[in-house]
């Protein structure tokens, strides 16, 4: 029987059930177990893709806030776990962090208001390619042979993704592996770990301070 903190739901369009980590207590505990890593980091990658996307204005072409959000957080998370043993990685235009010892990768991605929503599961935003059908389609393959040996060649790692959604008043976030991709999105996921759900925002956005990249780069986490 599953525990209690990984429940099993069937989201909107899934014929089966997604594995969803949504208590504070058992997400760190899962956050720590997979990536060796706490909800604060992930939260302050999340700050850096609403960021991106705050920064642009009106004058701003009418991809430049999905493509900042995407740009502040890949940048943000591989400042952040670079010193923790993570390699930057590219396939075909995904670009990640990579873990050979943890055998995990780590994208980020826009998504829509299914993101940290038990009843539905995330979208992505804009329509992706071939290169991302391909990592759902190596992420169902893993789940089929999980208890054989996992390569270590970084093409054959499960790929992760931090989805956010952002729509200038809610944000909310999850990490997650997809395992399905049809029509160009994400359709859906084995395994959900939500990092920013309901008001949690409201209390990051108030108490946080703006993510440091370093003594020169300070990223203003307000709206313009």
């Amino acid at each position: 029987m599953p525990h209690s903190w990984l429940k099993k739901v069937t989201t909107e369009g899934d014929s089966m059930a997604a594995l969803i980590c949504d208590q504070p207590r058992e997400t760190d505990r899962r956050l720590a177990q997979y990536f060796n890593s706490t909800r604060d980091q992930w939260v302050e990658i999340v700050k850096a893709m609403v960021a991106g996307r705050g920064g642009c204005t009106s004058n701003n072409s009418k991809s430049a806030p999905g493509y900042y959000a995407w740009d502040y957080g890949i940048q943000r998370m591989r400042h952040m776990f670079g010193r923790e043993g993570w390699i930057n990685g590219c396939e075909d235009g995904v670009e990640t962090i990579v873990n050979l010892d943890l055998k995990k990768k780590i994208t980020v991605m826009s998504t829509d208001e299914g993101t940290a929503d038990k009843s539905r599961s995330p979208r992505n935003r804009t329509p992706k390619g071939a290169a991302n059908e391909k990592l759902a389609d190596l992420n169902d393959q893993f789940e089929m042979f999980k208890r054989h040996e996992v390569s270590e060649r970084p093409d054959h790692l499960p790929t992760w993704y931090l989805c956010t959604y952002d729509n200038g008043n809610t944000v909310r976030a999850e990490l997650s592996r997809p395992t399905k991709f049809i029509s160009n999105h994400f359709v859906k996921f084995e395994e959900r770990i939500f990092i920013v759900q309901g008001d949690d925002w409201e209390k990051i956005a108030i108490s946080a301070p703006a993510p440091d990249f370093g003594s020169d780069y300070q990223i203003d986490v307000r709206r313009k």
